[in-house]
């Protein structure tokens, strides 16, 4: 049997959970409103309980294999990355959150293309800006501690899960990336992309002739390269 590493694996599993996302999204859940009192869509309860903790629950086990399992990080830096991981767990859930229940009362009440008032204008806000501010904040921070971690690891075991493996999963990411950055009716999403272009690209730079030693800070570089170019091209079209 062919030893998968660690690292390839998540890299897979996080290439189907945006597979899930993307089937879900065409799924007709969105049209499944829940009882009681038609509270929810089914389509933003799927995406707040289960694919949102799928992708914090594979951001954690990729700091966990970076940082030697919270073992190889020196001095008191995995007590820190640990505090702004947990920091960004927490920011991503409750900016999700806020998201589709904004998201869904917008929709169920107001007409989500001219929002008037303070109720609808105020949905409109939670929804497009202050959800989403707080969503990317938190996954910049579960982005950025495993770069971090890879960074300061300084095992001298080379890591060296599949380059090929590591290309396909950070263009299917990518995807993510651009569906948010290029396609949103705000610009959120492009300005997140763009800062994590500029800090992967500042992480990875460093150590581009070493890439093999260094796959979660390629594969982000990767992903965000591509996102947030292809993005940035689409808007300027």
């Amino acid at each position: 049997m062919v030893s998968v590493h660690p690292i390839s694996r998540i890299f897979w599993l996080n290439s189907l959970v945006v597979l899930a996302v993307t089937i879900e999204r065409f799924s007709g859940t969105t049209r499944v409103v829940l009882p009681p009192h038609s509270f929810l869509t089914l389509h933003q309860l799927i995406q707040t309980a289960v694919l949102i903790l799928a992708s914090v629950v594979l951001a954690m086990l990729l700091f966990w294999e970076t940082s030697g399992h919270l073992k190889a990080l020196p001095g008191r830096s995995a007590v820190w990355l640990s505090v702004l991981f947990t920091a960004g767990t927490y920011l991503y859930g409750a900016g999700e959150g806020l998201h589709e229940l904004a998201s869904y009362l917008l929709g169920a009440t107001c007409d989500a293309d001219h929002p008037v008032g303070d109720l609808c204008g105020g949905l409109f806000v939670n929804d497009f800006y202050t959800g989403n501010i707080l969503f990317f904040a938190g996954a910049a921070l579960i982005t950025a501690v495993p770069v971090v971690a890879e960074r300061l690891n300084a095992s001298p075991d080379p890591r060296r899960p599949g380059m090929v493996s590591l290309l396909v999963n950070a263009v299917v990411f990518a995807f993510t990336v651009v569906a948010y950055a290029a396609f949103d009716t705000v610009r959120v999403g492009l300005i997140f992309a763009l800062v994590m272009l500029a800090f992967t690209s500042a992480m990875w730079l460093p150590v581009r002739t070493r890439v093999s030693r260094y796959p979660v800070t390629t594969y982000s570089f990767i992903t965000y390269a591509l996102g947030a170019v292809v993005s940035l091209a689409i808007r300027l079209l």
